[in-house]
């Protein structure tokens, strides 16, 4: 509810009345005591000329009061208060940290409604809530405030941080400002820098040189008005602006602390066993193979994506890949026509399908304006077609010299690490000497090579039909063209089918997970139960 309260001037009328009403009230109650008909009447006639009275003298009964409004407490946790102006703080966070969120992934703005200002301002004074009781269990196991040894850690990491600020807000802020001192130690290097050249001067050079440092000597008058002192006030004094202060600093790091001591606590007697990761292991394999085995090209897209697969299908060799690449001014020019050929071919086909769309409409019944309009449409758009279609052609045509040309500089360095290949140099010494492909550097395609198959569609065909067409595990191919530039492949090995062993790799990661996992749900289940246990209450007419 909003929270209401009469002016001053209201205040000072209302009290003037009050008194003249408890008398006016006390000869009613004396003389007609009992008649209770009489009584509501002579309320009545008061109210009414209260009314009338505070209309006459401007007096506004319904004056709105933020400051008291906000005071209002909508909800009391053990023996803290959670005002009406914090929770509508809080609550707007949230709403604008959503929107901002869409914003940025989606793209699109997010309009609140009422449910969802409703929604939030539940999920906002649930979290306070819970906040003001994690806050609670922190005094309670002793960790506000923090031991002197964790303090110590704070502060000195509170210092670094404002020092990282201060930085950043210089290089923002005054970039092109020296202090003093920086001043001179620059003059000092740049007279001793001199003093060096001089002695290094020709006899016949020295002239010159004196000269020249004559005309310097003129450039090095000190002209830096600050010191390092006054500079880090001002920095200091631009990071309060913004609210980033060294108290802030510390408080904000010791909350974090803080909040990660209780959680330990919590979580302190959590295990994962041997047999739980077995268990885990055994539920994803069983899911990746049921998985895979219907889509086999499941299996490559799911690695790309980083996930690590327990199962492999039927049919997966790994192909070990050199790249030449195109040189980047070739490249950036590839990449440039391409970009525009496809704005070009967008373009067209939206044009083709509004035609197409024109053209199926019935027009036997247009009036002439009507009529006149589609025509001109469609004339617009068959203008476009006209003007795209020779333009696209036109870019095809110079991708083509430009991709031949870029072929034609990197072939020699092809040919020569081909020739290399064929006579049996070790391939992953010349994938370090001539390949480009930064996939290639890290396992397990270091290793294995890329994942391929029967149907891929992952690859540029060209490369997926050579790597397939190699026969026996060893084989390399010939020089193979891409966007990229020439491929030389090599058959790396077959990827064997069924389960993987459960390396200590393996074994670890998921320790990790499942352990990462337990914590979380027995850090959220005992956070419920000190809620539970704590004294709550809250005042929903307050929140309206």
């Amino acid at each position: 509810m909003n929270f209401y309260r009469l002016p001053d001037n209201c205040l000072s009328l209302l009290d003037n009345f009050k008194t003249a009403y408890y008398n006016w009230m006390y000869i009613v109650e004396f003389r007609l005591k009992g008649r209770e008909r009489v009584m509501k009447k002579g309320i009545a006639l008061i109210a009414m000329l209260l009314a009338a009275v505070m209309m006459m003298s401007g007096c506004n009964l319904i004056g709105y009061d933020a400051e008291l409004d906000g005071n209002q407490v909508v909800a009391k946790v053990n023996d803290t208060e959670i005002t009406k102006a914090e929770w509508l703080a809080y609550r707007d966070y949230l709403a604008s940290y959503y929107q901002q969120y869409a914003m940025q992934y989606f793209g699109s703005a997010m309009q609140l409604t009422e449910d969802d200002i409703k929604a939030y301002g539940e999920s906002a004074l649930e979290q306070m809530i819970e906040s003001t009781v994690l806050g609670d269990k922190i005094k309670e196991l002793g960790f506000d405030p923090l031991p002197e040894e964790d303090q110590a850690g704070v502060e000195a990491e509170a210092d670094q941080m404002l020092d990282l600020y201060k930085m950043m807000i210089r290089f923002q802020n005054y970039p092109d400002l020296e202090t003093v001192e920086e001043e001179a130690e620059r003059l000092k290097a740049e007279a001793t820098a001199g003093e060096a050249a001089a002695v290094e001067a020709t006899a016949g050079e020295a002239v010159e040189s004196e000269a020249t440092a004559g005309e310097a000597a003129n450039d090095t008058t000190p002209k830096a008005t600050v010191t390092n002192a006054e500079l880090d006030e001002m920095l200091l004094k631009d990071l309060e602006a913004i609210g980033y202060t060294r108290e802030y600093l510390i408080d904000s790091k010791a909350s974090e602390v803080q909040a990660q001591k209780v959680r330990e606590y919590a979580v302190k007697d959590v295990v994962v066993t041997d047999e739980q990761i077995k268990a885990e292991f055994d539920a994803i394999a069983a899911q990746q193979k049921e998985s895979y085995d219907e889509s086999p090209n499941g299996y490559v897209a799911a690695e790309q994506r980083g996930t690590v697969n327990y199962y492999a299908p039927e049919g997966y060799r790994g192909v070990k890949n050199l790249l030449v690449k195109f040189s980047d001014e070739k490249q950036s020019e590839i990449d440039a026509l391409n970009t525009e050929i496809r704005t070009a071919q967008n373009t067209l086909d939206d044009a083709n399908k509004q035609l197409a769309d024109l053209k199926a409409q019935d027009v036997s019944k247009y009036d002439e304006d009507a009529l006149n309009s589609y025509n001109e449409q469609v004339a617009s758009l068959e203008a476009t077609v006209a003007e795209q279609e020779p333009a696209i052609a036109e870019k095809q045509t110079k991708l083509d010299e430009v991709m031949a040309a870029a072929y034609e500089e990197i072939l020699p360095i092809a040919e020569e690490a081909l020739a290399k290949a064929q006579e049996g140099t070790n391939f992953d010494e010349l994938i370090e000497a001539y390949g480009k492909d930064q996939g290639m550097n890290s396992e397990p395609n270091k290793t294995r090579g890329y994942l391929v198959r029967e149907g891929l569609s992952v690859y540029e065909p060209s490369f997926q039909e050579a790597a397939m067409a190699l026969a026996n595990v060893g084989d390399v191919s010939g020089l193979v063209k891409t966007g990229y530039g020439y491929h030389i492949l090599q058959y790396a090995g077959d990827i064997p089918a069924g389960v993987v062993e459960m390396t200590d790799e393996i074994k670890t990661a998921l320790h990790d997970q499942l352990l990462a996992q337990a914590q979380d749900a027995a850090f959220e289940a005992a956070l419920t139960q000190w809620v539970s246990e704590a004294t709550v209450e809250t005042y929903p007419k307050v929140m309206k």
